[in-house]
């Protein structure tokens, strides 16, 4: 991974040594390369201004459940991105981070009333509609407070994206958007109300889309139903096309081509004269981390050798939830002949499992080992099961470091409960 290269037989992220961070701050840790965000996001960047005139290019917002460290946020503020938020305390990490309310887009399924006047509050851009009561709950609050947001309709078009089913959002099954006939209704009805103001559509089918022709059948679709609106009378001026990027969980991974995505863009939705808004994720953090761990110990039986980590799945979910693959290999030791592995962590179920029958370099007791691609949905989806503190997060720009969140410790686990005085 860039970012994340070898020197001298030992593993590094950008200047820094992978075992000096180990020493400094323990593991397991997740520790990130500025470079990597910048370099993700100018590519996606690059792309577009190849494709598209000047004065039409989207507003890139980063999604930010993939990794809503405030330091991550803020780093990708001050290279010119927006943000996409799902929550009331995704606004409020991106408002400390230095966004402006114009900046952000609230895309939350089932808004609540205090979130939705936290982001009246706060100026955002846009709300992107998921449903009938979504509308008139936001109406009702934007009353309340004398305002009138713009927002924005989400399309489920009935297509499929991405790789794991958990994460293709286009279905007419799954939760998500409102289909077109259904978006012709809810058009007319925020016509006539008074506290918002309709604007246009939004899309996003899934995740790690690795092929650029996926994206063209939304497309087509989101501009049958501009036009329809358009000529039903009603004003369409923006379009949020959504994000789904892949990354790299595996070197031989195929990935998007983004020359060929951003011709899609061109040929299909800036003829449709909007403005237009992007939401990119993973793709702007997900090769940017690695959760560092250390052997425990080999255990071997007759079947099989587990690599016993101490890292475990409250770590890092993604095996166990979608029994999704990350790349994982030792930090040093690299010249070691090639063992196969079940890597495991500490947790007491069956399922704390990283990888099984993982072929890699042999591993030794105490050795460093990081588990790769885990800058996405790694510690945003982390916990506290089997009431294990939460690891650190280490920000790193070249020869620079930071901790950018501290370790849990195990008495933190506690400082939020009491025991009743009856007990």
């Amino acid at each position: 991974m860039a970012g994340f290269q070898e020197k001298n037989g030992i593993l590094h992220v950008d200047d820094i040594p992978l075992p000096e961070i180990a020493e400094q701050f323990g593991t397991p840790c997740y520790v990130y390369s500025a470079s990597v965000i910048r370099d993700q996001y100018n590519a996606l960047k690059e792309a577009m201004e190849r494709a598209l005139p000047a004065d039409r290019q989207p507003l890139l917002c980063y999604a930010c459940k993939a990794n809503s460290n405030i330091a991550i946020l803020k780093l990708l503020q001050g290279i010119g991105s927006g943000l996409e938020i799902v929550s009331e305390g995704e606004l409020a990490r991106g408002l400390k981070a230095g966004f402006k309310g114009q900046q952000i887009i609230s895309t939350s399924f089932g808004k609540h009333e205090a979130e939705i006047e936290a982001c009246l509050a706060a100026d955002i851009l846009q709300f992107n509609i998921e449903s009938p009561e979504e509308l008139h709950n936001i109406n009702d609050t934007a009353a309340r407070l004398n305002k009138c947001p713009e927002v924005v309709f989400r399309l489920n078009p009935n297509i499929s994206g991405g790789g794991h089913a958990k994460i293709n959002t286009g279905k007419k099954e799954n939760k998500f958007g409102n289909t077109s006939d259904d978006i012709m209704d809810l058009y007319a009805l925020a016509a006539n109300m008074d506290h918002v103001n309709p604007v246009g559509v939004s899309i996003h089918i899934g995740s790690q889309i690795t092929q650029a022709e996926a994206f063209k059948p939304g497309f087509e679709k989101l501009a049958e139903l501009v036009e329809r609106l358009r000529d039903a009378g009603f004003s369409v001026t923006c379009l949020d096309i959504g994000g789904g990027f892949p990354i790299a969980y595996d070197d031989n991974e195929e990935l998007l081509d983004l020359d060929e995505y951003a011709s899609w863009v061109r040929d299909i939705i800036l003829p449709l004269d909007t403005k237009i808004q992007m939401e990119p994720g993973r793709y702007m953090v997900g090769n940017s981390g690695v959760l560092l761990s250390k052997a425990q110990y080999i255990k071997t039986t007759p079947s099989r050798e587990f690599l016993v980590l101490n890292a475990g799945m409250n770590d890092l979910i993604r095996p166990t939830l979608y029994e999704a693959y990350h790349g994982i290999r030792p930090v040093s030791g690299h010249n070691r002949e090639i063992k196969a592995y079940d890597v495991v962590g500490p947790i007491c179920e069956s399922g704390d499992i990283f990888a099984k029958q993982r072929e890699m370099k042999t591993v030794e007791k105490d050795d460093l080992v990081v588990i790769q691609s885990a800058g996405a949905y790694g510690f945003a989806m982390a916990s506290n099961y089997n009431s294990r503190p939460l690891p650190a997060e280490i920000l790193v720009d070249g020869d620079k470091i930071c901790v950018i969140n501290k370790a849990q410790k195990v008495e933190d686990l506690m400082a939020r409960e009491t025991i009743p005085d009856w007990l």
